[in-house]
């Protein structure tokens, strides 16, 4: 089934694990190279802070929530520095034909 990103964006994320609310879904992240979701931007907390969880982490898009298989999120930060992360080593290995 097709969804769109505003059917998704504003939804509560909750643990299946322990039931518990892990905020709202933010914004998508998008893989441009592999033009696909790979992760949905949860905000939560008074200052609505920013975490990701990964869309393999997902475990149902439901009518009135997105189903999380565990509490785990990722930070923010620790995304964006995994993403440089893989953009270097890729970058290398084109450099020097690894």
């Amino acid at each position: 089934m097709t969804k769109r990103a505003t059917d998704v964006i504003g939804k509560a994320v909750v643990s299946a694990a322990t039931g518990k609310k892990l905020g709202t879904v933010g914004d998508l992240l998008l893989d441009e190279s592999a033009r696909q979701v790979v992760g949905l931007v949860v905000r939560h907390g008074a200052f609505r802070a920013e975490d990701i969880l990964p869309t393999d982490a997902v475990q149902t898009l439901g009518a009135d929530a997105v189903v999380s298989r565990s509490d785990d999120l990722t930070r923010a930060k620790d995304w964006r520095d995994r993403e440089r992360t893989s953009e270097q080593a890729a970058e290398l290995d084109s450099t020097y034909g690894r």
